[in-house]
């Protein structure tokens, strides 16, 4: 089975941030989701951090087309 992982990844000044988005039955799916995401707080700053993914499983992930992150991110500086 194929499909299609999106991740968001950036750099933070001494480390990667990299949040996992979903996993999605169809490429269209995936970039409808990155498209949504990237209008909320956090991923609207980083745009090009995301990146879709063809990949194959054999067995069905569980939360197939499901987007976590909805609401978007803060990152909080100490």
């Amino acid at each position: 089975m194929i499909l299609f992982k999106v991740v968001h990844k950036r750099k933070l000044k001494a480390h990667f941030e990299q949040k996992y988005i979903g996993i999605y039955s169809c490429e269209e799916n995936a970039k409808n989701a990155v498209e949504k995401l990237k209008q909320k707080t956090g991923f609207c700053d980083t745009k090009p951090g995301f990146r879709i993914k063809k990949v194959f499983r054999i067995f069905r992930p569980r939360f197939v087309d499901k987007t976590f992150w909805v609401d978007g991110f803060v990152t909080y500086k100490y």
